[in-house]
């Protein structure tokens, strides 16, 4: 039967439906489009362990098609504990390996821009890193707050590292704070030692409107640790830690709520694996981070990457049954 045969309230009603179903799938498809990249989430899907399993391959890393085989083998681009980023070697790949390589670690999550579903957040934790790094993470939160998304404090976890002449380029970041002409003795008076110092100075000089300049701000200044025979700086964890301690609700316990993770591209997955691991569950959250510069090393997506696998151990572990 053709739909002219049909009676009359009951054609209204099927082009009714079909009009709604329409508007449905454009809306759909519009928010799928404005929608970040996010990564492949379930910890032992297909997807995943296909994704990762193509990469190991590319790169002649011998593997099992299991998540644990997987984990285990990623773990040779791991930098040595007492390695920063900046010092390990590259890993040098002809022009089509590296696009290969390149398309894995997308789908996997580790190069776009990823961006919070959620308006509104308790907290943005901005995790730390090279003072470079982490003016590239205020500035993320800074774009965030202009386009809508509001939250209620800022907390830098950061740490007692030294900062390194050439990686921190603290001279640049002293330049834009005292003026280009200013005497030799305010340049001094103003020069940051350690990442937490860095940190203060970046949310000096960086730009942002002035509602969100006048919340809260915190510094969680975690000190080193020794390590057997040399100084280890805390990482993701130890601020995380050092936080919990510091900051507690008036009840004695730690304050809950919406917590934005606030990192960079290759870093964000392991980094918020961290984080939900470390928070209680009355903390809900969600990461974002700009996307991978085009000068980012091939070394540094692999040991983020195995990094995060890493990280993911735990959750295998507890999980071991295929997740849906």
């Amino acid at each position: 039967m053709t739909l002219s045969y049909l009676p009359g309230y009951r054609l209204r009603l099927i082009r009714l439906w079909f009009f709604v179903l329409l508007w449905m799938t454009v809306m759909n498809s519009e928010m799928t489009n404005a929608a970040p990249l996010q990564p492949i989430s379930p910890i032992h899907s297909d997807e995943l362990i296909n994704s990762l399993s193509s990469l190991l391959d590319e790169l002649d890393v011998p593997h099992s098609m299991d998540l644990d085989s997987i984990i285990n083998a990623s773990q040779r681009w791991r930098r040595k504990p007492d390695q920063e980023r900046w010092e390990m070697p590259d890993i040098e790949l002809d022009f089509q390996k590296q696009q290969t390589v390149m398309a894995h670690l997308t789908k996997i999550g580790l190069v776009d821009e990823l961006k919070p579903s959620s308006q509104h957040f308790e907290y943005a934790l901005v995790l730390g890193a090279t003072v470079p790094g982490m003016e590239i993470r205020l500035n993320q939160l800074v774009k965030l707050w202009r386009e809508g998304v509001r939250f209620n404090q800022i907390v830098f976890l950061v740490a007692q590292r030294p900062l390194t002449a050439g990686i921190d380029q603290v001279d640049t970041l002293i330049d834009r704070m005292v003026g280009k002409n200013a005497s030799e003795k305010a340049h001094k008076n103003v020069r940051p030692l350690t990442e937490t110092e860095g940190a203060r100075l970046v949310f000096e000089v960086t730009e942002m409107p002035d509602d969100m300049r006048r919340l809260p701000v915190i510094y969680i200044d975690t000190p080193r640790y020794w390590q057997d025979t040399y100084w280890q700086r805390a990482n993701t964890r130890d601020t995380l830690k050092r936080w919990l301690l510091e900051y507690k609700a008036p009840n004695g316990k730690p304050a809950g709520g919406k917590t934005l993770v606030v990192s960079d591209q290759p870093h964000a997955l392991y980094q918020h694996e961290v984080v939900r691991q470390e928070l209680p569950e009355t903390f809900i959250t969600e990461v974002t981070g700009g996307a991978a510069g085009d000068e980012t090393r091939t070394a540094i997506f692999l040991d983020a990457l195995a990094l995060w696998l890493h990280n993911l151990q735990k959750r295998v572990s507890a999980h071991p049954q295929h997740e849906p």
